[in-house]
């Protein structure tokens, strides 16, 4: 065991990240798969409040290991609580749009998120967002667009809850990015939960339905996915820049597309696959040209000092 850690902690941090990111985008598929079955039938409101509430129970053993200080400690309380609100308020959208579209058309609308990323990056975080990035996440951008094409029939409350969502989400993500400059993937994830199910509390009150026990079990699985989803998602954050890390996000198009269809029979046409391919384009690309960028840069000997 001790030697596959070695192995991993040997690769490049650009690369580690590429992989949680890629590991994030399989379990947030499969927490697509368990909200979707008690979807059908709760308020949306009530789902989004018991899917963090299960996730905090998830996260009860790390705080234990961790102790509460630990697990709590920061010095940036106010920027956690305005992230969970903003989460709070684009998951609300999201569960509300859940039941009413299919998962490769929440996944390729979804994707207009890495432009405000990217954006967001440049203008607040000061990355350096270079140009082989920027065409990877609008030739990503472009793969969702042929998915999806002008005149994606009926512009219904599920689409429009996800064009809404989007941005919403994106402006959390440029939040936890500053954030895992200080802070443990593990601290902002708990913080996370905790303002979350505080802020959905009162609305899933107002709006309440009593879920059976299968409806439970249900987000027990989508607490652990979704808990674990946003660790790895975290843990990517810390090793390599945001804007990097965006056209790997692309790769959950292909999960949700064949989980929908083996699952839940949602057939896409052939306009999906061929916007995947676009998109995994995209996202094999920046890949191999970061590490290219990097293996020049370890190459070049470095200056004596003068």
């Amino acid at each position: 065991m001790s030697a596959l850690v070695a192995r991993w902690l040997a690769l490049p941090p650009n690369l580690r990240g590429i992989l949680w990111v890629a590991l994030s985008g399989i379990l947030f598929a499969l927490l697509n798969v368990f909200t979707l079955i008690p979807a059908q039938h709760l308020n949306p409101f009530v789902m989004a409040f018991l899917r963090y509430f299960f996730g905090a129970l998830i996260l009860l053993p790390v705080v234990f290991r961790l102790g509460l200080y630990r697990s709590l400690h920061t010095n940036r309380v106010g920027l956690h609580v305005s992230r969970g609100a903003i989460h709070t308020a684009g998951m609300m959208l999201w569960f509300v749009a859940l039941p009413l579209t299919t998962l490769a058309e929440i996944t390729a609308l979804g994707f207009t998120g890495p432009i405000f990323v990217t954006i967001g990056a440049a203008l607040f975080l000061a990355e350096d967002v270079r140009l082989r990035r920027w065409i990877a996440v609008f030739v990503g951008f472009a793969g969702a667009m042929i998915i999806i094409r002008p005149g994606f029939g009926e512009l219904h409350l599920g689409v429009i809850c996800i064009l809404v969502s989007t941005p919403i989400f994106s402006a959390s993500n440029l939040i936890s990015k500053a954030l895992a400059r200080t802070d443990s993937a593990n601290t902002i994830v708990i913080w996370q939960n905790i303002v979350i199910v505080i802020c959905a509390a009162p609305v899933a009150i107002w709006f309440w339905q009593t879920p059976n026990w299968v409806d439970l079990l249900w987000f027990v699985a989508a607490g652990l996915a979704g808990t674990l989803g946003h660790l790895c998602q975290q843990r990517g954050y810390q090793l390599a820049d945001i804007t990097l890390l965006q056209p790997i996000g692309f790769l959950s198009l292909i999960y949700n597309t064949l989980l929908g269809y083996f699952l839940f029979f949602q057939k896409p046409d052939v306009w999906t696959f061929v916007g995947a391919a676009v998109i995994f384009s995209s996202a094999l690309y920046i890949s191999h040209r970061e590490a290219v960028r990097r293996a020049k840069v370890k190459s070049t000997p470095s200056q004596p000092a003068p």
